[in-house]
């Protein structure tokens, strides 16, 4: 009896590991996102975004609109609508991986559709933001 329980009991949870490594899980955008190199994310929860560039004492605040979707693996990162900047009427299609609550990793390219995002995390243009 004591042996049928604990088979069970671990067949349950090699069914919950294996079920969380199909889903994506996305974490909690919301709030201020940093590079620790001079660049914040403030995601919003009404959908908008503010880009910050710290420029020595100067901030260049630039703000725009983004949608996550958890559905895709990896999960999608789109931002535009931006009001200034050099990404003015421009739209930056990304994937973004969740390595922790407080760190993901976002790697994005410039384009008008959404055909020119990346499908992996290309080193050199993968950029790391911690909470």
């Amino acid at each position: 009896m004591r042996n049928s329980f604990t088979i069970s009991i671990l067949l349950a949870l090699i069914a919950s590991f294996l079920y969380s490594c199909q889903t994506n899980t996305c974490g909690d955008i919301a709030g201020k996102w940093s590079t620790r190199e001079g660049t914040e994310l403030v995601f919003k929860e009404d959908g908008t975004v503010l880009w910050l560039t710290r420029f020595g004492r100067l901030i260049d605040t630039v703000s725009g609109v983004f949608k996550l979707n958890c559905e895709t693996k990896p999960a999608t990162l789109d931002m535009s609508g931006f009001n200034a900047g050099p990404y003015m009427g421009k739209h930056l299609f990304g994937i973004i991986e969740w390595s922790a609550d407080s760190l993901f990793r976002f790697c994005y390219e410039i384009g008008k559709e959404a055909d020119c995002r990346p499908t992996s995390f290309e080193t050199d243009q993968t950029v790391k933001f911690y909470k």
